[in-house]
């Protein structure tokens, strides 16, 4: 069966966290002529919002060099984190949940009309982020191309570029964090491992749910 075309675009998904990677690779994106549409995971927030509004205030930074108006859609991990908490081993928690994120980036790309993913990932930075790691949600990404500006730079480069472009004070602010990762995180995943337990998931309805529960604001 011939495979579907890959869509040419100008357009990206770009998963943005609160922290100092993943805008500076969205920003070096937008310097290259391409238009982010952010999606951000709200993953055990406090009642202050305090990690919403700190991506809100790292967007509207970004839509200054994007100059053009910014789609954001936010949307609640906690649920999904439960499940895979409560469903599957513990130590591929922070995996499956990369890989379900991947899975809404993909079906967000559709809507927006992209098959482009913008990650801020940095070889060997954290547990999800090994290389064994890193190939495994390559069997994701049929017909969509997943980038990582950011793959092999140093940290330092990082900081510099947050304070070169206004982000650093912003990026390096405290927010509520993830209250989901295990004490010992899988850092050599094994596919036949992470397909075992993704069996146990319905991710068809953890999708639905998620998108259709997202909050969209644009910039």
């Amino acid at each position: 069966m011939e495979k579907r075309r890959v869509r040419i675009t100008n357009k990206f998904i770009s998963l943005l966290s609160g922290g100092l990677d993943s805008p500076i690779a969205a920003y070096l994106m937008i310097k290259k002529s391409y238009t982010p549409v952010f999606l951000t995971f709200l993953t055990s927030d406090d009642e202050e919002y305090t990690l919403k509004k700190k991506v809100i205030k790292i967007v509207q930074t970004l839509v200054k060099y994007a100059k053009t108006n910014i789609k954001t859609y936010f949307i609640n991990h906690d649920p999904n984190l439960e499940i895979f908490k409560k469903t599957c081993e513990r130590k591929l928690t922070c995996i499956l949940c990369k890989r379900l994120m991947i899975r809404i980036a993909k079906e967000i790309g559709k809507i927006e009309k992209t098959n482009i993913i913008v990650t801020g990932d940095i070889l060997g930075e954290q547990a999800s982020q090994t290389l064994d790691n890193l190939f495994a949600y390559n069997d994701l990404l049929e017909n969509f191309v997943l980038l990582r500006p950011l793959i092999g730079q140093d940290k330092l480069d990082i900081i510099k570029l947050n304070e070169k472009i206004g982000l650093y004070e912003i990026t390096s602010q405290g927010s509520a964090g993830c209250q989901f990762n295990p004490q010992f995180p899988e850092t050599h995943a094994k596919p036949n491992e992470i397909k075992g337990e993704e069996l146990l998931i319905n991710y068809d309805d953890l999708i639905k749910k998620s998108i259709e529960k997202a909050e969209i604001l644009f910039f």
